[in-house]
């Protein structure tokens, strides 16, 4: 009987030890105020989100009403949570890390990238953000339209699904300028990548149409999600 149950066992632990080695870990939970949950990739239930543990591809992270996450990725980018929001760890490769979030509010620092050629890529229903060593906050809502705040450098945004949206332009056009000359507003569909630069915010409507626009200052002053992430950021940028 203890042969059996032995034989039975060791087959059990070498499946779970190499089904855990083959998730790549992408990321890591740095904080959490309030409430937030993990589904894994192939999962069906949440779990509890608790600060340090891993993320790997397809996982999905969502924060609860009243919450607020961080979540500290291996290539060195920095995202944090609003309330009511979610994201997917699509994928890490050589060139890119690439999250998605179907609808909240998230900030990303990528100052820290530790990899120089990667680009950090986040995407909404309808538009992608692509970024070297900025920061930015998008907002997706629930009727699929996605705005995106640069608050510091160069940040490439794209449709969404398109040939365009994966290849974002080359590395020397991400090299952090101050603010430029803001066009006045489009309303023509984003069918190519356009550089938005700090002090800009782009407006990308379900239908595909845009408009370019300066950050409201007084509202970004006022906006709790906006102070709290730039008092973070000063944090942060200083620690090694």
């Amino acid at each position: 009987m203890k042969i059996t149950r032995l034989m039975v066992f060791v087959p059990l632990l070498v499946a779970f030890t190499v089904s855990a080695a083959s998730a790549e870990l992408v990321a890591k939970i740095r904080r959490v105020d309030g409430s937030a949950s993990i589904l894994r990739k192939g999962g069906e239930k949440w779990m509890d989100a608790k600060v340090g543990m891993p993320l790997a591809e397809g996982d999905q992270f969502c924060t609860r009403s009243e919450s607020f996450a961080e979540i500290l990725y291996h290539d060195g980018a920095l995202v944090r949570l609003d309330e009511n929001s979610k994201i997917t760890i699509v994928k890490l490769t050589e060139g890119s890390a690439s999250t998605s979030t179907p609808l909240g509010n998230v900030w990303v620092n990528a100052k820290k990238l530790v990899n120089g050629k990667r680009d950090f890529q986040l995407s909404s229903p309808t538009a992608t953000a692509a970024i070297r060593g900025t920061v930015f906050q998008m907002k997706a809502a629930a009727d699929s339209s996605t705005d995106v705040s640069v608050y510091n450098g160069k940040v490439a945004v794209g449709p969404k699904k398109s040939d365009s949206a994966s290849a974002p332009p080359p590395a020397d056009d991400f090299e952090t300028t101050g603010p430029e000359e803001v066009p006045p507003p489009y309303e023509v569909s984003l069918d190519q990548w356009r550089m938005i630069v700090a002090g800009q915010v782009i407006s990308i409507h379900k239908d595909g149409s845009f408009s370019q626009n300066k950050i409201d200052p007084d509202k970004a002053k006022h906006d709790a999600f906006v102070k709290k992430n730039e008092s973070l950021d000063a944090t942060w940028e200083k620690e090694k």
